[in-house]
């Protein structure tokens, strides 16, 4: 019986870039990464986010965080699982935020900390 050294390479956790959004009223364009920060500080930001594509976008993850003590909103263009609520509010906090996953066409909220759906 012989015996045979292996090492195998770890893999790399792939790094995904964070985006930062300055503006008033940003589009979130997940195609650049899976995490977002709503950083104005001067006033709200009110970003809107796109509809995902069915098949293509289906299980893709986004993680919005409110960087300042501003109320910043998210308007969801197809509604939040098809239904009438669209916005997501945060509360005027640092580091409230939003999980969203994509299925089927839609955003699904699968998780967050001190935002509001309506």
């Amino acid at each position: 019986m012989s015996t045979t050294n292996s090492y195998v390479q770890p893999k790399r956790i792939k790094e995904r870039p964070i985006q930062t959004l300055t503006g008033a009223s940003d589009a979130i364009d997940f195609s650049k990464g899976d995490i977002f920060v709503l950083n104005r500080t001067s006033a709200v930001n009110s970003s809107t986010l796109a509809v995902p594509i069915s098949y293509k976008d289906d299980w893709r993850r986004l993680m919005i965080i409110n960087g300042t003590t501003q109320q910043n909103t998210i308007t969801v263009a197809s509604g939040l699982g098809g239904s009438a609520h669209a916005t997501i509010t945060f509360a005027a906090t640092v580091d409230c935020n939003v999980i969203l996953q994509a299925y089927k066409g839609y955003w699904y909220v699968i998780g967050g900390y001190g935002a509001t759906v309506s």
